[in-house]
């Protein structure tokens, strides 16, 4: 818990990453030993991403306009480097013919798949199918499952 008022200081803005990654690992390391109270201190961080990731995407707009004023576009602020950098770069390749007729193969191929996909989800056990055009017989097997269990929080 000394880790989660850290967290809530100002020299955290001081503090290298190295450091801030052993005050993580400590905080695990006393929760395991002596216990605590992990799903409060879950939410207490998951609120305080939710207000950081709002403040920042709404500082954003206005840093990139102070860093236009540099020179590189960058600077060092609080021993830590702010650049304004290209991103989202996109190309249409819509003006060759050859990429044009490829990507409408992919995307038949793509959805011949998704529908492969959908038809094996609702097999119950092995399935042969066959091919009224060809006469192929294709085999399906219901896919193999796996899933992982993690913590959804919902900030109200």
């Amino acid at each position: 818990m000394n880790e989660l008022v850290k967290i809530n200081s100002e020299a955290v803005i001081a503090t290298p990453k190295s450091e801030m990654i052993a005050m993580v690992d400590n905080y695990i390391e006393k929760l395991s030993i002596e216990g605590g109270n992990p799903s409060e201190d879950l939410i207490r961080c998951a609120k305080y991403m939710f207000l950081l990731e709002e403040l920042e995407k709404r500082l954003r707009e206005y840093s990139a306009n102070e860093l236009r004023n540099h020179d590189n576009n960058e600077m060092d602020i609080l021993g830590n480097k702010a650049k304004l950098v290209e991103t989202g770069i996109k190309f249409d390749f819509t003006a060759s013919k050859s990429w044009v007729e490829q990507k409408q193969i992919v995307d038949e191929a793509s959805k011949k798949l998704k529908d492969i996909e959908a038809f094996a989800k609702s097999l119950k056990s092995k399935t042969t199918v066959v091919d009224e055009e060809t006469g192929e017989s294709y085999e399906f097997y219901p896919p193999a499952k796996s899933s992982s269990t993690t913590v959804r929080v919902t900030i109200k």
